[in-house]
């Protein structure tokens, strides 16, 4: 099990995708760092909401990264292959989600922290520090924490949905209908289910209660809830899987 997770971390990181978006991520920060910089005078104290503001980047990313590590398998045949030398199923599907979300949550954790490298540069040469202590410390840590956990849940959401319709696009098309157009109408026609929607909890465990309102939930309730539908979504993927035709 040791060597077929240490071969697919080695698949995740080689990915194409996985170069691509994380050089444009990179290429984001440095062109935000400079235009900032030019602009404006960054307050470091403001960086937690910083984080915030720039969540949705890094969810859309682990969503992508998620639905690609298995979708972009079923397309190109790589899972025939794979069970060739590992007819265990149980243990290949593992493996792929382990190395997937591992993968997304270290890549979440790392680009934020080259965003406020950037940005304490910009704070420190035409900006101001004052603020950035111990405390300010370790809100911008639980923030960061907290949206690298939900990039992967999300990463979660799109390995499941790709498994299931053995296809990369299938998670991202049912992504964006799901969480655009049908959480949208369940929001105007039934206010009331609002604690039941994942893009109202995903708010509230990014932006905290404080300032972000959602009856019955609390941060953790909605991280937990969060998690507990990525984990039914990979149960169920990774049930198909074992059962049905891979050819």
């Amino acid at each position: 099990m040791i060597a077929l997770l240490a071969s697919e971390l080695r698949r995740f990181r080689s990915r194409r995708l996985v170069k691509v978006l994380t050089g444009l991520e990179v290429l984001g920060i440095v062109v935000a760092g400079v235009i900032v910089f030019l602009t404006q005078e960054y307050d470091l104290a403001a960086f937690p909401n910083t984080l915030r503001g720039s969540s949705l980047v890094l969810l859309s990313v682990g969503w992508m990264l998620g639905a690609s590590a298995i979708g972009a398998e079923w397309h190109a045949g790589h899972l025939t292959t794979i069970l060739t030398w590992e007819p265990r199923r149980g243990r290949v599907i593992l493996a792929k989600i382990v190395a997937s979300l591992a993968g997304v949550f270290v890549l979440s954790l790392a680009v934020q922290a080259l965003l406020g490298i950037a940005l304490a540069i910009d704070a420190a040469g035409r900006g101001s520090t004052t603020g950035a202590d111990a405390a300010w410390f370790a809100e911008s840590a639980a923030v960061a924490t907290r949206v690298a956990l939900l990039s992967t849940i999300f990463a979660g959401f799109g390995f499941a949905l790709a498994a299931a319709g053995r296809n990369t696009a299938v998670a991202l098309g049912a992504g964006f209908a799901y969480l655009v157009i049908v959480e949208n109408l369940v929001r105007g026609l039934r206010p009331e289910w609002a604690p039941w929607l994942l893009t109202d909890n995903a708010a509230l465990f990014i932006i905290g209660r404080t300032d972000f309102n959602l009856p019955g939930r609390t941060v953790v309730q909605s991280g937990v809830y969060l998690a507990a539908v990525g984990l039914g979504l990979l149960l169920g993927a990774a049930g198909l899987f074992r059962v049905r035709d891979v050819t």
